[in-house]
């Protein structure tokens, strides 16, 4: 994604190693992915979350808010560190109709909703934005027949008329009422109605009695919580805690290019999604044989490609 540092001038993008998510967020929000570093608030928590990405600071927040108990959340680096960091941000649960099961179809609707409340009545909102998904079918049969009502069906000639200087004439589907976040702000406003939240703390080693966790050793001290919720993406591998769980990691590119005077009505697939200052988000490759952290420039290419031979 486009940064401002160690960034490679590509056919009039630019591309960088970081999200550009940090870029986008006030200084408050800011401060608050990296507040309490290195200082544990609260030593013996009825709740302990390990883990500061989305699905971490949901659950803190939800326990929180709930009043089932006091509720510490530590990370290792600082919040949003991880996979949450360099997410697309989209909330689109209509498109996986096309792909996948339908229980999962429902769980995406429903956190689509969940996100919706919590934008109305959370202090602050979490910034959600409401957007228009609009995907693009050269063939008018590439698209399932099953689908529910809530799609609009769009001939070429519409589709010309809302996404202009398309490199040929498609047909496509236009699905309202989705929506999308800046990952990292949707985090910072979460962790802000957190009381006891402490980044820059590694959970290293945990001690077991009678199948329940009662202590938690970490680079700034011992925690003795009532109860423990892993939130940290694959299985936690910490000293005392055998696991023998199935995980895989997918590595993936996005990257987003300079302000452009194009303008897209919210989410074009397979183009790219407009963020706010007329950048285009573009790509979500899945990289199932490389685990490494590094960006390969093929992966850049390819994305580009795609992206100069529909547009």
């Amino acid at each position: 994604m486009v940064l401002a540092d160690g960034r490679v001038a590509e056919n009039g993008c630019m591309v960088a190693q970081t999200a550009i998510w940090r870029d986008q967020l006030t200084p408050q929000e800011r401060a608050e992915l990296g507040r309490g570093a290195g200082e544990i608030p609260l030593p013996r928590p009825d709740i302990l979350v390990v883990g500061g990405g989305i699905a971490g600071v949901a659950i803190a927040a939800a326990c929180h808010e709930a009043g089932i108990g006091s509720v510490l959340l530590i990370e290792a680096g600082r919040l949003g560190s991880g996979a949450t960091g360099g997410a697309a941000g989209l909330l689109t649960p209509e498109i996986h109709e096309w792909s996948d099961p339908e229980p999962f179809v429902e769980l995406a609707r429903s956190s689509l909703e969940r996100w919706d409340e919590l934008e109305e009545r959370w202090p602050g909102g979490v910034g959600l934005i409401e957007l228009d998904w609009i995907g693009l079918a050269p063939d008018p049969g590439g698209f399932a027949p099953h689908q529910r009502p809530a799609v609009e069906w769009l001939e070429p000639a519409e589709v010309a008329s809302l996404v202009p200087g398309l490199a040929r004439p498609m047909a496509g589907a236009l699905i309202r009422r989705q929506a999308r976040v800046n990952p990292l702000r949707s985090l910072a406003r979460l962790a802000s109605g957190l009381p006891s939240l402490a980044t820059g703390i590694a959970a290293v080693s945990v001690t077991v009695a009678a199948g329940r966790v009662v202590s938690v050793s970490t680079t700034s001290g011992d925690i003795q919580p009532g109860v423990v919720v892993f939130a940290t993406g694959i299985p936690p591998l910490l000293d005392g805690l055998p696991l023998d769980l199935p995980f895989s990691q997918v590595k993936g590119h996005l990257l987003v290019t300079e302000p452009t005077p194009l303008r897209l009505p919210g989410t074009v697939a397979p183009v790219a999604t407009q963020l706010e200052d007329g950048r285009l988000l573009v790509g979500g490759t899945f990289d199932t044989d490389d685990e490494t952290p590094k960006v390969r420039q093929e992966a850049i290419d390819s994305i580009l490609e795609a992206l100069h031979s529909t547009l």
